[in-house]
């Protein structure tokens, strides 16, 4: 009787062992994300240095961005602009963007991919730094989520960026328990969602309601997920941008598989394809890549369902 209680109680113990074991594993596996202050880069305009001809450079070759070695000549434009002048904001948000987009488009390899979404995010923080009301309450000790309040219009860019950074990270760079571990992330993209909401609403042509769609439909229930508000939002980004494609083709790429609905993913879909690019909202090269991952999606439909 005893023998045979030890037995089973240690083959608990053991089955008890082999489960924490696993999810340690799984802990260190997750890749858990931490925040770490990178405020100590200059951005001081360097003396004697006139950026406007470089800037003026960047942005025209960013009005033709439609292939990978487009989007890295026009990086390299931004980056030249910096080595001028650091602080310049339009260099800044537009690398916040750009990297993203590299990575989102054109890599395929996930250490690469996360590489690129955690230097639009570094490049998004340095342009809210530019705000002196934002540097001095980093430098007191406050998290750029805590700090916002006191962004403005001006930096709404980057703080839309800095959210777009993260979500592309959560949703492409970490497993579940990934997910699980660093969802203090998405809480985060919330605040600064919230923020742009009270400043500039209709900014990015509905692009913060569908961000705020993600935000609501990404988080469970417990921690403030809400379907009927994330479909809400969905709803409204489309009314604010009805020529925005990121709209539809979020719509599709997300909401419409989440749901199983494959004839509005396809009808979504084919009129994203069917947009005069130089006619629809947005930055020229992510116009271009909801265009193709529109072609890719549609032609891989029964894949998707």
């Amino acid at each position: 009787m005893h023998s045979g209680r030890k037995i089973r109680s240690n083959s608990a113990e053991k089955t008890t062992g082999i489960l924490f074991s696993v999810l340690v594993v799984a802990f260190l596996l997750s890749g858990c994300m931490s925040w770490q202050p990178d405020w100590d880069r200059s951005v001081s305009p360097a003396a004697g240095k006139d950026a406007s001809p470089l800037l003026a450079q960047a942005d025209r070759l960013l009005l033709t961005a439609g292939s990978r070695s487009e989007l890295l000549a026009t990086i390299s434009a931004f980056e030249s602009v910096l080595e001028a002048d650091a602080a310049n904001f339009s260099a800044l948000t537009n690398l916040g963007h750009l990297y993203i987009l590299l990575g989102a488009a054109y890599t395929t390899d996930l250490s690469e991919k996360i590489g690129h979404y955690q230097t639009a995010r570094r490049y998004n923080e340095w342009a809210m730094y530019t705000n002196p009301a934002f540097q001095e309450r980093v430098e007191s000790g406050e998290k750029p989520w805590e700090a916002c309040v006191v962004l403005t219009q001006r930096e709404v860019p980057a703080m839309f960026y800095w959210v777009t950074a993260v979500m592309y990270h959560f949703k492409e760079g970490m497993s579940l328990p990934g997910k699980v571990v660093n969802k203090k992330w998405v809480e985060w993209c919330g605040i600064f969602l919230h923020r742009i909401e009270d400043i500039d609403p209709e900014w990015g042509g509905g692009g913060v309601q569908f961000s705020l769609a993600l935000y609501y439909g990404i988080l469970p229930k417990a921690l403030g997920g809400d379907r009927q508000r994330s479909d809400a939002y969905l709803a409204r980004s489309i009314e604010i941008g009805p020529d925005w494609l990121i709209n539809r083709w979020g719509r599709a790429k997300y909401f419409h598989v989440r749901d199983g609905n494959k004839l509005d993913f396809e009808n979504d879909l084919q009129w994203v394809i069917a947009q005069n690019l130089q006619h629809a909202g947005g930055i020229y090269p992510w116009k271009v890549y909801f265009q193709r991952d529109a072609k890719e999606m549609l032609a891989a439909a029964d894949q998707y369902f």
